[in-house]
């Protein structure tokens, strides 16, 4: 009969030996324990604490090693780096696999003109305002809750966006949505964003130059100026307007 130990199982002590044995688990079992012969370690045993323990081929414990409270958190955090980084690849594949589909139905073009559309919408600047020497940028999603009439208005960077803020929120969500809808004219909703983006520029160009155009006329500078992000958000929104039309020619 074979005498040597199995190898090193990591657990935690339930109950530190006192009149009565003490407890831990292994393999989902409960094991009693004293510490005559078995503890392993300088450090006195306590509840909860980390442990290695050994058994012989019958199941008797024959060693128990304090595991070092860093070492464990160490090895804790790398386990759960592990978990998430598993996870992550499963969540990156499930994603890589509905843009593939995504792809499949609306076409790689107008999907990439649609990803480019929100990303200048939300987060590209599309217009400054020079207060001093600090400028102030704009997404076009600000610039359309703006009132430049009303300072606090500009200060709170475009908060209040209403109805028309909502109603530009559906009409870029409307590409996306386009292929799955089984009527004639879903293939127009592509050239949502562009009729939106007109709509919109108008409606801020026209305030801006109520606000500012006294003061172009008097030669005074005028502290608004548009930005690059403005002409990104109108070219993709025209590429996906053109696939829409495209589409219609073909019909």
């Amino acid at each position: 009969m074979s005498t040597g130990t199995s190898p090193r199982m990591r657990t935690t002590i339930v109950k530190i030996p006192d009149a009565t044995p003490g407890l831990l688990f292994l393999n989902g079992q409960q094991k009693q324990f004293t510490l005559e012969g078995v503890w392993r370690s300088s450090v006195a045993p306590a509840a909860n604490m980390t442990v290695d323990v050994e058994v012989d081929s019958g199941g008797t414990i024959t060693a128990i090693t304090a595991v070092d409270s860093s070492q464990a958190a160490k090895e804790k955090l790398n386990q759960l780096g592990g978990v998430a980084q598993e996870q992550g690849k499963v969540v990156a594949k499930r994603a890589e696999e509905g843009v593939k589909a995504l792809a499949a139905r609306m076409g790689a073009v107008p999907l990439g003109a649609a990803v480019v559309v929100w990303i200048a919408w939300f987060l590209l600047p599309s217009a400054s305002v020079q207060g001093g020497p600090v400028a102030m940028n704009f997404s076009f999603w600000n610039l359309l809750g703006i009132d430049f009439n009303n300072p606090e208005s500009i200060l709170a960077g475009g908060s209040s966006l209403g109805i028309f803020g909502l109603l530009g929120f559906l009409c870029i969500a409307a590409p996306f949505a386009a292929p799955f809808l089984k009527v004639p004219w879903a293939k127009y909703l592509n050239a949502a964003p562009l009729a939106f983006f007109i709509v919109g520029f108008l409606s801020v160009y026209m305030n801006v130059n109520k606000v500012f155009g006294d003061m172009v006329k008097a030669g005074v500078a005028s502290p608004f100026s548009w930005s690059w992000g403005l002409f990104v958000l109108g070219l993709a929104a025209l590429v996906l307007a053109a696939g829409a039309l495209k589409k219609s020619a073909n019909a």
